[in-house]
């Protein structure tokens, strides 16, 4: 799955998808995905001009499930393990002045 702050789908340019061995994607019983993640960015108090880049991970069902969060197109990635109806908020990366960035995640197994 892909997205960004400024919008999400696939990116225009097309990157390397994600190695390793993932899970299928978890569902409700009504076909809804079980995990979905929100970016947002929000400058630092000290200085605004460093910006935390920012995953909000949903869990909407009672399943554990642990995610795989990366940069799109690269292997600077976390791992966000959520209990059953949990949301985590995490620091993706810092970036200097940008507040635009795109990412995608995996089910782990």
């Amino acid at each position: 799955m892909y997205g960004g702050t400024g919008g999400s789908g696939r990116p225009a340019n097309p990157f390397l998808p994600m190695n390793g061995t993932f899970a299928g994607n978890h569902k409700t019983p009504d076909g809804r995905l079980c995990i979905s993640v929100h970016p947002s960015a929000r400058p630092q108090t000290i200085n605004p001009k460093i910006i935390d880049q920012i995953v909000l991970v949903e869990n909407i069902c009672g399943q554990s499930i642990r995610v795989q969060v990366c940069y799109a197109g690269s292997s600077d990635c976390i791992i966000v393990p959520l209990a059953g109806y949990q949301r985590l908020q995490r620091t993706l990366g810092i970036a200097s002045g940008s507040t635009y960035f795109r990412y995608e995640f995996r089910e782990l197994f």
